[in-house]
C-alpha cells in the first residue's frame, strides 16, 4: 500500500490517516479508529487506534530524540500540558500512550524540520489528564514510525500524576514525603463559580478573601501563615467566569489542624451561564500504617444541588453543606 504525505505552508506534515493506521494494523479488513474520549490520558487534535504501542527495539530508525514538557509533575483533572519533542528526519508521524493506562496510543503529525539539529523533525502536542488518570509515577512512551507505518525504539518520558486534592504534595510520587495531615475539599460538576467556605472552631471564615485559617489584626505574621497547622485554600476554580475547568477547591492542612468542628458551606458566586450544578464535599486524611507507611483515607461527607436562584456574588454565607471534626 502506497502513502502520501503533504508539507503544509506551517511547514506540519500530514498523513493519508487511513492508510497508515490500516498498515500499523496489518490489515486493510479491520478498522483501528476510535475515539478516545473515555481514556484517561487524550492529546488534542490526534487521532486515538485501539490496541497496543507498536515498537521495534531492534530497529535503527525511525527514532524519538526527546520528548518533554515543561514540568515533570501534573494534577489529575488538569489539562492543556504542552509537550514539545524531536524525531529523526525518517520518521513520518509520532504514536503516544499511557503504560499501563491507555486502551491504545494516539497518532501525532510532524512538523517542518529543525535546521539546527541536522533537519530532523519538530513535533508539539497538548495533553490533557482526565480525573481517571491514575495518580503516581507514570510514564508516557513515545515511537516514530516511518512513512510505511513500521515502528523504531520506544522513548519513555516519566511524570508524576497527583491526586486533585493534594495542592502539589509529592506524597503520590516520592514515599519519602508525608502527605498533608487533612485536606477538606469541595468539587463540582459543572462550569460555574462555585466558593469552598468554612467557618473554622476558633470562629474564622475562611473564604476567598480571608484564604487561610490564621487569625490576627490585620497583617498575619509570616510564622503563621508558615505553621502547618495552618490550613489554606488551595484556588479559585473559575474565579469570576475564568474557567479553568479543575471545578475543584480545597483547605488544605499541611500539619495537623486545631482540633474542632469545622462548618462546610458551597457559595454560588455566579452561574457562568449553566442551570444548575451537583456538589460534592469530601475530607482526606493523613493515616500512619504499622510500618511506618503512609496512607490517605477519603470520607464523603455530603452531597447537594444548586440552581440560578442561589447565585449571589458572594453576599451570603452559602449554602450549609455540612460539619466535619477534625483532625
Amino acid at each position: 500500500m502506497a502513502t502520501t504525505s503533504l508539507w503544509l505552508g506551517s511547514g506540519r506534515r500530514i498523513a493519508a490517516w487511513h492508510m497508515l493506521l490500516l498498515g500499523l494494523t496489518g490489515g486493510c479488513e479491520q478498522s483501528p479508529y476510535a475515539s478516545g474520549v473515555s481514556e484517561a490520558f487524550q492529546i488534542r487534535d490526534a487521532t486515538f487506534v485501539l490496541g497496543a504501542l507498536p515498537e521495534d527495539e531492534t530497529a535503527e530508525g525511525p527514532g524519538v530524540v526527546y520528548a518533554a514538557s515543561v514540568g515533570y509533575v501534573v494534577t489529575q483533572g488538569q489539562g492543556n500540558i504542552q509537550y514539545t519533542g524531536l524525531v529523526t528526519k525518517d520518521s513520518y508521524a509520532v504514536l503516544i500512550a499511557a503504560q499501563g493506562v491507555s486502551e491504545g496510543y494516539w497518532i501525532v503529525t510532524l512538523d517542518g524540520p529543525d535546521v539546527t539539529q541536522n533537519n530532523d523533525l519538530l513535533f508539539d502536542l497538548t495533553a490533557d489528564f482526565t480525573r481517571e488518570m491514575p495518580y503516581g509515577l507514570q510514564t508516557l512512551s513515545f515511537v516514530a514510525t516511518d512513512e510505511a507505518g513500521a515502528p523504531g525504539p520506544r522513548y519513555d518520558s516519566t511524570l508524576c500524576v497527583l491526586p486533585d486534592a493534594s495542592s502539589y504534595n509529592l506524597a503520590a510520587c516520592d514515599p519519602e514525603v508525608a502527605p498533608q495531615s487533612a485536606v477538606v475539599s469541595l468539587r463540582w460538576d459543572t462550569n460555574v463559580d462555585l466558593d469552598l467556605r468554612v467557618l473554622t472552631p476558633e470562629g474564622k471564615l475562611v473564604s476567598w478573601k480571608a484564604p487561610t485559617t490564621a487569625i490576627a489584626d490585620g497583617t498575619i505574621p509570616k510564622e503563621d501563615l508558615e505553621d502547618p497547622a495552618t490550613g489554606e485554600l488551595t484556588r479559585d476554580s473559575n474565579g469570576n467566569c475564568d474557567i479553568d475547568g479543575v471545578r475543584l477547591e480545597s483547605l488544605v492542612f499541611p500539619g495537623e489542624p486545631p482540633p474542632g468542628e469545622y462548618k462546610l458551606y458551597a457559595s454560588l458566586h455566579a452561574t457562568c451561564g449553566q442551570q444548575t450544578v451537583h456538589y460534592g464535599a469530601s475530607v482526606y486524611r493523613r493515616v500512619t500504617a504499622e510500618d511506618g507507611a503512609f496512607l490517605v483515607e477519603r470520607e464523603d461527607l455530603a452531597t447537594g444541588a444548586l440552581s440560578p436562584i442561589h447565585a449571589d456574588g458572594g453576599a451570603s454565607l452559602g449554602t450549609f453543606i455540612t460539619s466535619v471534626t477534625l483532625p
